[in-house]
């Protein structure tokens, strides 16, 4: 294992700061091109995983939505609507992303719904294997109708 590599392993902010250095410098056959590779790929992949999460949170919020309306809150509305400009946001910055949006979804989806399950106490078979949503409309501020004004607060117990 050579010095940067040991670097690395020990002290990672120090390696990184050493690399961009190397790199700004010209000195090239000093870097440690199979972590820093390794590390560039772990961003772009940091990067997918952060869409995915957003479609999630989406998804998982129009399930409840949809299969708990007397539940309905501005906070659903509002991670609905905030997690739906993070991911215009993760695409914008990211518009290479685009092609695996489709993988994404199905992924998300599929997490969403277990979380559903988790979150509701709804049994499993309230919520389609297939998602009943297309990701035009996961992602369309127009969907489902009725979200700006569509919620009840919840009842007061008195």
């Amino acid at each position: 294992m050579g010095r940067n590599a040991a670097a690395y392993e020990d002290d990672f902010y120090g390696w990184t700061q050493e690399q961009a250095g190397l790199l700004r410098a010209g000195k090239l056959s000093e870097v440690d091109v199979e972590n820093l590779a390794e590390e560039i790929e772990s961003m772009g992949r940091s990067e997918a995983d952060r869409l995915r999460n957003c479609l999630r949170l989406i998804l998982l919020h129009l399930l409840k939505w949809q299969e708990q309306p007397e539940r309905r809150s501005r906070s659903w509305r509002n991670t609905i609507q905030r997690e739906r400009d993070n991911a215009a946001l993760a695409l914008e910055e990211n518009p290479s992303l685009a092609p695996k949006l489709p993988a994404l979804f199905d992924k998300a989806y599929q997490l969403a719904r277990r979380e559903a399950v988790r979150e509701t106490d709804l049994p499993a078979e309230r919520f389609p294997v297939d998602c009943p949503f297309t990701l035009d409309q996961t992602l369309s501020p127009d969907f489902p109708e009725g979200l700006e004004d569509g919620w009840r607060p919840a009842q007061r117990r008195g």
